[in-house]
């Protein structure tokens, strides 16, 4: 029965999305919008499939089901065949339950990883975005302002409340959201502080999702819309819940330093890049009189960007290891040292007696012996 229900979520969760971006009334590289979440579901009911009652899961299925029942009926207020009356309550659901998702992400933040809140300020936060919740569906389901789909106000909307509902429907309700939603970010920040092993992979994991959402982000903003890259939002929607389905189910856990500053650094080397790739190619013909954007210019300017990368993505690389890939730095460093030394020792005593610390301090094996051949 609860794989059943799991299932049923699931496609709830993928057809209202699907709906939304097909039949919802969005036009452009706006229709990609519902399907950047079309992963939330699946990976929500996947960790409750292998952790019954995860928190997180839990969350995180919410989340995807009420894009999916928020998509679904913004497709059906759209809808010409559907009468006015079933097209107006279509969008009144849509408003209201669209807004529970954004509350669910800034509840992931605050349970993430365990599940649970864990602490003062956890409980703190979590009361506000429960009192945010209350005084959101108050507002959106009662007040009286026009719906966008059917121009028409909420069927349940009161008149005399209509002051009282304008202001959180405003830009007062966004700001609010925003105090809530620091207050998530900075209780997840002293979380992640006092973390240690397996935990503090966990909170890496979830990094790595918001940098490549980010990144993929940053890329849009500079292709044109009709560019197929724009296509990548889709994978950008799925990066944050696929970090965190990883981190939950610890599913080679322990490789997300590689990964992360891998990822950091390459994120890194790219913006600078491109940064500078800009500079010449727009900067120039700009501030200098007499110089013109033209073959040469581009020419000279890619080339002298790949021959910055090696030496570049080095450094940074190096720079990023020491905050994210500590133990790769740190044997790294111990190598260096050990090989310094190396040239100076002629006692094959001493080499032996420097080789096992070496291999102590970089694998931490629980005891070491070395058998040498005489």
């Amino acid at each position: 029965m609860r794989r059943a229900l799991l299932l049923a979520a699931v496609a709830i969760g993928t057809a209202g999305v699907i709906a939304g971006a097909i039949w919802g009334g969005l036009e452009g590289g706006d229709r990609l919008w519902p399907v950047t979440w079309i992963s939330w579901a699946p990976v929500g009911a996947l960790i409750l499939w292998r952790r019954p009652g995860n928190g997180v899961g839990v969350t995180m299925l919410g989340i995807g089901l009420g894009w999916g029942i928020s998509f679904l009926c913004l497709a059906i207020a759209y809808n010409s065949l559907a009468s006015r009356e079933v097209r107006v309550w279509a969008e009144l659901v849509n408003v209201v339950v669209g807004t529970l998702p954004w509350l669910g992400i800034i509840w992931l933040l605050l349970i993430f990883p365990s599940g649970r809140l864990t602490g003062r300020l956890d409980v703190l936060a979590g009361l506000g975005v429960g009192l945010v919740a209350v005084i959101a569906l108050f507002s959106f389901a009662f007040g009286s302002a026009p719906m966008e789909a059917t121009g028409a106000p909420s069927p349940l909307a009161i008149e005399w409340l209509s002051d009282a509902t304008s202001w959180f429907t405003s830009e007062s309700g966004f700001y609010v959201v925003i105090v809530v939603t620091a207050m998530a970010i900075l209780s997840m920040a002293l979380r992640w502080r006092r973390s240690s092993g397996a935990e503090r992979h966990q909170y890496r994991w979830l990094v790595l999702g918001a940098v490549v959402f980010l990144a993929i982000l940053a890329m849009g903003q500079v292709l044109p819309e009709d560019n197929a890259a724009m296509y990548l939002w889709v994978l950008a929607g799925s990066a944050i819940p696929v970090a965190v389905g990883v981190a939950v189910s610890r599913y080679r856990l322990f490789e997300i330093d590689r990964m992360l500053s891998r990822t950091v650094a390459y994120a890194v080397v790219a913006g600078l890049l491109a940064s500078l790739f800009g500079l010449v190619v727009v900067g120039l013909p700009n501030w200098i009189p007499g110089v013109d954007e033209s073959p040469l210019l581009v020419a000279a300017a890619t080339l002298g960007v790949a021959a910055l990368f090696n030496p570049l993505r080095r450094r940074v690389q190096q720079a990023v290891d020491r905050r994210f890939n500590r133990s790769r730095y740190d044997a790294e460093r111990v190598m260096d040292d050990f090989a310094g030394r190396l040239r100076e020792q002629l006692d094959p005593g001493g080499v032996a007696q420097g080789w096992a610390q070496v291999v102590s301090d970089t694998m931490q094996p629980a005891s070491v012996g070395m058998w040498i051949k005489t």
